[in-house]
């Protein structure tokens, strides 16, 4: 009985000394992302802090209570690692109660060449939430920039195509991709020449 308890005993010391662990990590990538000058220098100082930091990097892009810059900056890692849980967080992401995030998340996938960004920027053609506010000079004015209007430049980026139409209501046209996609989808899984 004795025995027993000393072995339950070294097992949850051992348990506590990993989440502390992974707790360190985790405020050391924090840190390491609180430091950004580049987003070459960040992934180098975390990759020294962890060689798999990958599953800490999704986790602070997806939880709320990382503050705002850290889980944008996490995000823009994410276009670093070009692996599934990556692309599979990046896809969640882009569905993100936060339009900023859901952008974030489109840009991050679209410089991945992900698979899956192709179907989540045409899904996000009917987002009409305000992501960000782009400032113009000459003339001098500021407007707003909807999910679905970065989803049509990423688009245009990603396929080399453009449309040029602009919608009555100011947005970005998204017919004429839907349309691209319908043609798309109809005559096969777009390949790499058609993108």
């Amino acid at each position: 009985m004795r025995v027993q308890r000393i072995v339950i005993l070294c097992l949850l010391a051992c348990a506590c000394n990993v989440v502390a662990g992974q707790t360190s990590v985790r405020s050391q990538v924090g840190a390491a992302l609180d430091s950004w000058s580049s987003r070459d220098s960040a992934r180098d100082a975390i990759s020294k802090i962890s060689h798999n930091p990958l599953s800490v990097l999704i986790a602070i892009s997806k939880s709320k209570h990382e503050p705002e810059v850290r889980r944008a900056h996490a995000i823009a890692l994410l276009a670093t690692f070009k692996e599934a849980p990556s692309e599979h967080a990046l896809d969640k992401l882009a569905d993100d109660s936060n339009p900023k995030y859901r952008c974030l998340a489109l840009h991050s996938l679209a410089e991945q060449k992900s698979h899956s960004a192709l179907p989540v920027l045409i899904r996000k053609l009917d987002d009409q939430a305000v992501c960000m506010k782009a400032v113009s000079t000459d003339p001098a004015e500021e407007h707003k920039v909807y999910v679905s209007d970065e989803a049509v430049r990423l688009l245009e980026q990603i396929t080399g195509q453009s449309f040029d139409q602009e919608a009555t209501s100011g947005h970005r046209a998204t017919k004429p991709w839907k349309d691209w996609w319908a043609k798309q989808k109809g005559s096969a899984k777009p390949s790499a020449s058609s993108m």
